[in-house]
């Protein structure tokens, strides 16, 4: 026991010296603290006695969301009391403690003193390190999983959570059977478990059959689990059964209207998840806190009502949510897409301590209002603050060079971004190798933006992706495609966003045939379902050929409803190819019923159209139309 005992304080004293040094920026002043702590131990108390004061004092430091206090008091434990060993109990509180610090070097180690005093075979131990290295990919977990002959439910549901929080839902879905084929008997934790998996892979009908599982378990009226089958069915797409749920729950927390809602915002209802959370205040007695304030924000954008917005900013200060900074950001984020960049900026100067997030949000707001030059204002008031960019810091101001009227500028500019970039050491960085290839294309150095993705040792779908988008801006229609087919061979599976570069590439380059063939190729080889914008893409390539009424007649046979876009591409068409008349009257019916607030420019286009072929009468006709408009 001594010697099990002087193992832990000698691991544990490199522990307490590896925090010191650590990125989590823990003070030095918490180890060498006064020995006295405000509820210090009385040494002379029974072992027993004084185990369990110790193990109650760690879990409470840990409750209270002091983790370094912890592994502190920890750590005087280990040296005051040379012959007192730690139970797996104490243990348990040290790993909550060492998961809020979201640091591998220290798990690994107090893994090793678990090993060292013989709690490795111990379940719940076990279980709390898989949930641990879970944080880190699943080849520990597996490894601990293995090693344990008696699995319980327990260890059994910590590996299922450890699988969906790394994205191995089928893994997941996998073990959830295994349980139940060896006889194990579920509980709610595996339920809740499980079904985030569903959840995540859209899969609505296995989820059902839980939800079966779950009535049938008598575990239906658990709130955890009611919970987490409101946020499946919103994932699933199939809310109005969440909603069911929800409403048939008899008791409700916070977390149930914090999910109810973020399920209206995942199916974009905005004004419902509005409702839901006046609902919330007016019939429950839980106060909102800052995750749902976010949410909220993200909810008063999708209603599109800035006036809402700048309401629901009077409440986030009437109840002091400003005081976060992810909600002071979601806020500044919400004027900048609201496109009131001021109000962005009143935002962002009442932040406290601004974090790199804050900073590119403004940063990415002055882009996005077409400001380029307070966004580089801000990117260097950043610096002088010692906030360190990171890589989207950086995309944004890439971006933002697209948008300079002067080219030299720009071209100055990028190249400066880019040198900066390799001065940090951000040049391996392939969102950053991505961005800087699409600054080169759309600034015309296409040669350069090949040499930089020549240099890309690992390119992802978006670096090829790049490429092939700034070969089609460029008018370079036959090296895009020689570039996607290059990226098939790599093995790389498209996704709609490549393929929309490439019909567009062969809409702008007049690559009809080839066009067509990666169109129809979408669905049939590839199971890439084409969406509207490919559509469109589509429809522009016809219109620009001069195949007008094969658009319109592409167009109605269309599996959605046509936008203004679709319209928008024929009508471009029709005043670079006459075509009949009346499919421009058609068209231009269709656009001002879609965009009323341009049907005049619409109808003076088919007015001159009238007039060019000596149609006087539908000429005056037209006139009048649109004056009574």
């Amino acid at each position: 026991m001594f010697s099990q005992s002087r193992n832990a304080r000698k691991l544990f004293a490199e522990i307490t010296q590896r925090i010191k040094s650590s990125p989590t920026r823990i003070s030095a002043t918490l180890f060498h603290r006064n020995s006295s702590h405000d509820d210090t131990v009385e040494p002379n108390a029974e072992n027993d006695h004084v185990l369990v004061s110790w193990t109650s004092k760690l879990s409470k430091l840990v409750k209270q969301g002091q983790p370094e206090e912890a592994i502190c008091l920890f750590k005087r434990m280990l040296l005051l009391k040379s012959n007192q060993r730690p139970n797996y109990v104490t243990i348990l509180s040290l790993i909550k403690a060492l998961d809020a610090l979201h640091w591998d070097v220290l798990v690994m180690m107090v893994h090793g003193l678990v090993v060292k005093m013989g709690f490795i075979s111990e379940p719940s131990v076990l279980t709390a390190l898989i949930g641990s290295y879970s944080v880190y990919g699943m080849g520990t977990c597996w490894s601990l999983f293995h090693q344990i002959r008696d699995k319980d439910v327990v260890l059994w549901s910590a590996v299922v959570s450890a699988c969906v929080k790394n994205k191995d839902y089928l893994e997941a879905l996998e073990l959830f059977r295994r349980m139940q084929f060896i006889g194990l008997k579920v509980n709610r934790v595996s339920i809740v478990s499980i079904l985030p998996a569903c959840a995540n892979l859209g899969a609505l009908r296995l989820g059902r059959e839980i939800h079966g599982f779950i009535i049938k378990r008598m575990f239906s009226h658990v709130i955890s689990v009611q919970n987490s089958l409101v946020d499946m069915y919103a994932k699933c797409r199939n809310l109005e059964s969440g909603i069911r749920v929800f409403d048939g729950m008899l008791e409700k927390d916070l977390v149930s209207w914090r999910t109810v809602i973020r399920g209206y915002i995942e199916n974009e209802f905005g004004i419902e998840a509005i409702n839901i959370f006046s609902k919330m205040q007016l019939l429950s007695f839980f106060a909102p806190d800052e995750f749902v304030v976010r949410d909220m924000i993200m909810a008063v954008l999708q209603s599109g009502e800035n006036k809402l917005g700048s309401a629901f900013h009077c409440y986030i200060l009437k109840n002091g949510f400003l005081a976060f900074v992810s909600v002071a950001t979601a806020l500044l984020q919400m004027y900048a897409k609201f496109g009131m960049v001021c109000s962005a900026r009143s935002v962002f100067d009442h932040i406290g301590n601004k974090d790199v997030i804050a900073w590119n949000a403004m940063i990415s707001a002055y882009t996005q209002s077409k400001l380029p030059f307070n966004a580089v204002d801000a990117f260097t008031q950043m610096l002088h603050m010692n906030a360190k960019p990171n890589e989207f810091s950086l995309i944004s101001l890439l971006q933002m060079c697209s948008l300079m009227a002067s080219q030299e500028v720009s071209h100055e500019l990028g190249d400066s971004i880019h040198a900066f970039i390799e001065k940090v050491g951000y040049s391996r960085n392939v969102y950053l190798s991505s961005a800087l290839i699409d600054f080169y294309c759309r600034s015309g150095r296409v040669k350069q933006g090949k040499a930089l993705f020549d240099e890309v040792p690992v390119k992802d779908l978006i670096c090829w992706s790049s490429l092939i988008n700034g070969y089609g801006l460029n008018g370079y229609g036959i090296e895009a495609l020689e570039t996607f087919s290059n990226m098939l061979d790599c093995g790389i599976k498209p996704n709609e966003i490549i393929f929309l570069s490439v019909l567009s590439t062969c809409s702008h380059c007049g690559l009809e045939y080839e066009g067509w063939n990666w169109f129809y190729s979408m669905k049939e080889k590839y199971n890439v379902t084409p969406k509207l914008a490919h559509y469109a893409c589509m429809v522009d390539l016809l219109s620009r050929q001069g195949n007008i009424e094969q658009a319109v007649d592409f167009v109605k046979k269309m599996p959605m409803e046509p936008d203004k876009r679709i319209w928008g591409a024929i009508l471009a068409g029709c005043r670079l190819t006459p075509g009949p008349i009346e499919i421009v009257k058609f068209v231009v019916e269709q656009l001002a019923t879609l965009d009323p607030q341009n049907s005049t420019n619409y109808y003076t286009i088919l007015s001159d159209l009238y007039a060019s072929e000596g149609r006087e009468e539908d000429v005056e006709r037209t006139r009048r139309l649109v004056e009574n408009a």
